[in-house]
């Protein structure tokens, strides 16, 4: 098995829960067991380790707390903001382990999610890991935007491309996450998920069907009397709405290009520009100090140029 994986695709299509996947059944089987599935075995005492996502063996890099007050928030279970980054600290922490031999079995797995949120100085020093891999360790990058890593850490790595579930296969997922759901939630969870039953349920967790009704009524209408976007910063500005605005700011890139797709003639140009500038603003957002209102107005503005020339729309 090839020591470094690149699992690709858009948010929300499993790359993680495949990730983990792998790694349970990577950690809690004998290497020469073969099987057409991942079949973990999870009885045992390293098993309910995986299972705790607490094995020695196993070692998950992401965005950490950004300070000690958002660190107590996440251990009392408490929304929290992350860093920006992964900073080199953390790959070298990881680094320091792989020095000695994997503590429960014979293989180590390290999960990176995503690497596309590492540091400069974290990407170099991952790739000396990658050039020269430990013995029996399997690295899994997980990676939305693959155009933006290292050519030399993709040039390391298999790729392994997760595509977005069809209509069916979205009921399905969705539906065993949530048995309770209508026919009319699900419809709704479909357009806004567009295959990836991961922002979909994050969507319905947060209580977002409101949001994105106006999302898409800004990108059809254009939104000239503005009373749209004041809509969306009233209810994003709050201070108990922090999750929804983080999850409204990172989504309405993945919006703006599916509403991208939609265009032709006139309307494409004006609806790509438009998506590039929403793209380098959700990355300017966390280093700039926009006022939520702000913040949501910018975008507000953003998705109605996705909106057609009156002309096209007539």
């Amino acid at each position: 098995m090839h020591h470094a994986w690149l699992l690709t695709g858009a948010k929300g299509v499993g790359k993680a829960s495949f990730a983990w996947a792998a790694a349970q059944h990577i950690l809690s089987r004998e290497p020469a067991f073969c099987t057409d599935t991942f079949t973990p075995d999870l009885h045992g005492a390293g098993g309910q380790l995986l299972a705790a996502h607490n094995h020695p063996d196993c070692h998950y890099l992401t965005r950490e707390p950004k300070d000690d007050k958002e660190r107590r928030n996440k251990e009392n279970g408490k929304p929290y903001e992350r860093r920006r980054n992964i900073p080199i600290d953390q790959v070298r922490a990881m680094q320091q382990k792989l020095t000695t031999r994997p503590s429960l079995g014979a293989r180590r797995v390290i999960i990176i999610d995503s690497a596309d949120n590492l540091e400069r100085g974290a990407a170099n020093a991952l790739l000396k890991s990658l050039e020269e891999p430990p013995q029996n360790t399997i690295f899994f990058l997980i990676s939305h935007n693959p155009g933006k890593l290292l050519p030399t850490i993709r040039s390391r790595c298999m790729t392994l491309a997760f595509h977005g579930l069809d209509d069916e296969s979205m009921r399905r997922a969705l539906l065993t996450q949530d048995e309770s759901l209508t026919a009319q939630q699900l419809e709704s969870l479909l357009q806004i998920g567009h295959g990836s039953p991961g922002y979909a349920l994050k969507f319905l967790e947060l209580g977002m069907e409101e949001i994105h009704t106006l999302m898409r009524k800004i990108a059809e209408t254009g939104d000239r009397d503005q009373k749209l976007r004041l809509q969306l910063a009233k209810l994003l500005s709050v201070k108990a709405a922090k999750e929804k605005l983080q999850a409204f700011t990172e989504y309405a890139t993945v919006f703006a290009a599916r509403i991208s797709r939609e265009r032709q003639g006139r309307s494409l140009p004006q609806a790509i520009a438009a998506w590039e500038e929403l793209v380098s603003l959700a990355e300017k957002a966390p280093t700039y100090n926009f006022t939520p209102e702000a913040l949501v107005y910018q975008i507000g503005g953003l998705l109605a140029r996705l909106a057609p020339p009156r002309e096209a729309a007539a």
